[in-house]
């Protein structure tokens, strides 16, 4: 993680510093008091100065580390776009073993990707997508709030469907599992084994244009993701099978 230290904190405390440096100069230069009462200011500014800069550098940085290290955030997307030109790359190398997702039809994911998809799954990649029922009138209330096409969401849910069943009968290996969910949108979550990119749906926006947050294996994030997704995916009264 980079380091930073807050500029205000540093200006501040080089500002005192050096105040406190040239009232011992001009006390002992020129004024000789034989109080000593500029060197004793000088040198409290001195000690203040260094106190509020360690704090800087040692107390601030570490409220930020533990921020970032302990929940391990490792990237901020603007957009999900740019979270696929990241993420979707990685199952070139055939070689992931686990992807879960909430997600709607994957439209984009499945026009580009199947192939890819497929490889993994014969070298034994499963795949699990917690997916809002397409027949659901939920659905109808996220085309109105993307401003999609009436039955468009609703249309790409059943082509995702119709694509793991095909993909499915291809692999004597991995496999695709859909469960379905009715409720409110859930955020979207995407995880390639040790990472997870997680992000909201946004009214009035559509899902590629939305903010998405990586979180990498290790960290409070993840542990926290994963296992909401493994709670809504074995919870029968939430999901259930197509």
């Amino acid at each position: 993680m980079k380091k930073t230290i807050n500029p205000y904190s540093l200006i501040v405390s080089c500002v005192l510093v050096i105040l406190g440096i040239v009232l011992n100069i001009v006390d002992i230069a020129y004024l000789k008091t034989t109080s000593n009462v500029c060197v004793n200011i000088g040198c409290s500014l001195i000690a203040s100065g260094l106190v509020l800069l360690f704090s800087a550098i040692l107390i601030d940085y570490h409220q930020e580390y533990l921020a970032w290290h302990e929940w391990k955030l490792e990237k901020i997307f603007k957009t999900r776009a740019e979270k696929n030109n990241e993420s979707d790359p990685k199952l070139e190398s055939h070689h992931v073993k686990q992807l879960d997702g909430i997600a709607f039809g994957l439209s984009s994911f499945r026009s580009n990707r199947s192939e890819d998809v497929l490889l993994c799954m014969q070298s034994g990649m499963n795949v699990r997508l917690l997916v809002m029922d397409p027949n659901s009138d939920f659905i109808k209330q996220r085309e109105i709030e993307e401003g999609a096409s009436e039955g468009s969401i609703s249309q790409s849910i059943f082509n995702l469907i119709d694509w793991a069943n095909n993909l499915n009968k291809q692999s004597n290996k991995g496999k695709i599992e859909i469960k379905l969910y009715n409720a409110m949108t859930l955020d979207f979550y995407w995880r390639l084994d040790d990472e997870i990119y997680i992000g909201p749906y946004l009214y009035g926006v559509v899902s590629q244009q939305t903010i998405t947050y990586k979180y990498i294996k290790g960290g409070k994030g993840f542990s926290l993701y994963s296992k909401y997704f493994e709670k809504l995916w074995n919870d029968d009264n939430f999901s259930y099978n197509i």
